[in-house]
């Protein structure tokens, strides 16, 4: 669990008619479409996140869409530029022309609301999390205006880490016609002071003891910074049948200082070998866009629309030339005070990535309630990776890709989909606690095929019973710490999502995911792994709900519950993390202060003090979040 998941607990909100942009009563679970991932402001909810789509990151895969067009963050947005980030999968991605096969990581920018107003949030919580935010909407003149945010947030987390962060965002909006609309963006983040979360690394075949929680014990020195950007333009332009739609984008990530805290072979006595590895400077940068062409056809109840589309990226990253500490034996929850030792750093590795796509889509459509969209895409990939100490190794890719969505209107409530889509795919790179630290993973070709139902139950309310099939290559700790394909896996489930208005008082949000991850390949084969994913749990649920009782005008009260199945924890499959359920409650008021609208929050996440360990890799653990309260208060004027 992490603070996001704080936030999420804070459900429900009151209904009252918009003054302005109203902010401060954002609210994911009365935003969300469907069970399958929505995140407004500060608040999110659903099954799944843009790190863990179906049991794979697709941000690390390359599928975020910034305004339907493509983008590749090396890291996201600020929540102060963004209104809603949400996960497409299954009959949410049947709009895109070209849809991903790990799902679709679908931002829309915070635009200015047609009259300025203004916001204020404050939060703080039992762990000593502390949020101030301001935004603002400003109108220059009828076709051009602004909306602005900044925060200042001093983060403190379970694991006992804090860190300072500002921010800063703006999105402006400018139409110069009714035809023609030009949004430029900037936001900006500064992290200073973070301490390093601990990894949790056993050597044998068994779970790390418990461990205190909220209690940080590294060397007060290991402490990382990051300066993290992103900017671009955006145009969109239509004209009768015609449509152009364009983006720049450049996302930056430069690290001054980055510290891992590992805890090594761990042993049941709650005795360790501390590492920190420290890097020296570091940066990572990419430039991508697209420019998409669409030419409508047809009228009355038929339409066929054909699309055009080049994409392209450009990233680069320096990284490596760690440092290693090696602070001994040490008994976990016990300071470890250490000098900071003299910089001694090795070569650094330099690797670069570029990526051009053409693709070529049709797209027809029938008000008679039929939708098919067939999608063809060329990529040229290459990634050069130069090492510190030696010659530079060149990768090349340059497949034709095929997508294919398509649904029917089975009745006046019901819809059948279906879709096929082909991918290369980003792999990320390597985590921190891997010996070959930080470094690229190669593209991967992915495949996937999904069908499923929507039953629109009444309006307001909709069904999603859906099954999907998703291959690539599976990437995990090799028996040397090294993180690398050990072979593919062939990841099958069945997902239901339930999202609406019961009641005119109650609303509710609820998923659930029966699947089968396997791996397979010369690894399985020979022994070195078993044949099933390390920290893809088989079954996952979770229902957030809100009533707003008539007895209590202005409040709403809120519950959730988040669960899973055991998750194997190591490549042999020996050993598994219990299964979890875990309980979150809310409340929040909506009043005025004065003769403005405002919103007082309180929210308990981990109800029950439940200890579990998460999975970061073949045997790497980190804990979930003790029991924590937030309080935070929203006026919008």
């Amino acid at each position: 669990m992490n603070k996001s998941t704080i936030a999420a607990a804070l459900l429900a909100g009151v209904a009252a008619a918009p003054l302005h942009a109203q902010r401060a009563t954002e609210n994911a679970l009365q935003a969300a479409e469907d069970a399958f991932g929505t995140s407004i402001g500060r608040e999110n909810i659903g099954l799944y996140g843009s790190d863990d789509v179906r049991g794979f990151s697709a941000v690390d895969a390359g599928n975020v869409r910034l305004e339907d067009l493509y983008f590749d963050p090396v890291t996201l947005p600020s929540s102060l530029l963004r209104s809603t980030t949400t996960i497409r999968v299954g009959i949410a991605a049947q709009g895109f022309a070209f849809p991903a096969p790990s799902g679709v990581v679908d931002i829309r920018l915070r635009r200015p609301a047609a009259d300025p107003g203004r916001s204020l949030f404050a939060s703080t919580d039992t762990f000593g999390f502390l949020v101030s935010e301001a935004t603002a909407d400003v109108r220059l003149s009828p076709r051009l205006g602004a909306a602005l945010g900044a925060g200042a947030y001093r983060e403190a987390y379970g694991n006992g880490t804090t860190d300072w962060i500002a921010s800063g965002s703006a999105t402006f909006e400018w139409k110069p016609s009714d035809s023609l609309e030009v949004v430029p963006f900037f936001s900006y983040l500064a992290m200073r002071e973070a301490q390093s979360p601990p990894d949790y690394i056993t050597s044998g075949e068994y779970l790390p003891p418990r461990v205190p929680r909220l209690l940080f014990t590294g060397p007060d020195w290991a402490e990382n910074s990051r300066n993290r950007f992103n900017f671009g333009t955006i145009v969109k332009w239509q004209e009768g049948g015609w449509r152009l739609r364009a983006g720049i984008f450049r996302s930056v990530s430069n690290a001054p200082a980055s510290f891992a805290n590992l805890y090594l072979d761990v042993t049941p006595d709650s005795t360790a070998s501390q590492l920190i590895v420290t890097d020296p400077p570091a940066r990572n940068g990419s430039t991508s866009g697209e420019l998409r062409l669409d030419r409508a056809f047809g009228s009355g109840d038929v339409r066929h629309t054909f699309t055009l589309s080049l994409r392209g990226r450009l990233r680069e990253r320096l990284f490596g030339g760690s440092q290693f500490v090696d602070l001994g034996r040490i008994v976990i929850g016990a300071p470890q005070p250490a000098p900071r030792p003299a910089p001694a750093f090795g070569a650094q590795d330099l690797n670069q990535i570029r990526q051009g796509t053409i693709a070529a889509g049709y797209a027809f459509s029938w008000r008679g309630g039929v939708d098919f969209n067939l999608g063809l895409q060329k990529t040229a990939y290459r990634q050069r990776a130069v090492p510190g100490n030696g010659a530079a190794l060149v990768g090349r890719a340059s497949p034709v890709l095929l997508t294919a969505t398509g649904s029917v209107r089975l009745g006046e409530r019901l819809s059948a989909y279906a879709s096929y889509a082909e991918g290369l795919e980003d792999s990320g790179a390597a985590p921190g606690s891997a010996t070959n630290r930080n470094a690229p993973l190669p593209a991967s070709r992915t495949r996937q095929y999904d069908i499923g139902l929507r039953w629109k139950l009444k309006p307001g309310l909709s069904l999603i019973v859906g099954a999907y099939d998703l291959s690539r290559p599976y990437f995990q700790f090799d028996p040397q710490g090294a993180f690398s394909q050990l072979g593919s896996t062939a990841n099958r489930g069945i997902e239901v999502s339930l999202s609406g208005a019961i009641t005119p008082r109650l609303d509710v949000v609820g998923g659930a995911i029966i699947g089968d991850s396997r791996v397979r390949g010369p690894a399985v084969e020979a022994g070195l792994v078993g044949t099933e994913a390390v920290g893809r749990p088989d079954r996952r649920f979770n229902l957030a709900v809100d009533w707003r009782p008539p007895v209590a005008e202005g409040v709403t009260l809120s519950a959730g519950v988040r669960a899973q199945s055991s998750v194997v924890a190591t490549s042999s499959n020996v050993v598994r993390v219990p299964a979890r359920a875990v309980f979150d409650a809310g409340v929040r008021y909506g009043f005025r202060l004065g003769d403005v609208p405002a919103q007082a929050r309180l929210s308990a996440t981990n109800l029950a003090n439940t200890f579990g360990w998460d999975v970061f890799g073949s045997g790497v653990y980190g804990f979930i979040d003790a029991r924590a309260v937030q309080l935070s208060l929203g006026v919008d004027f």
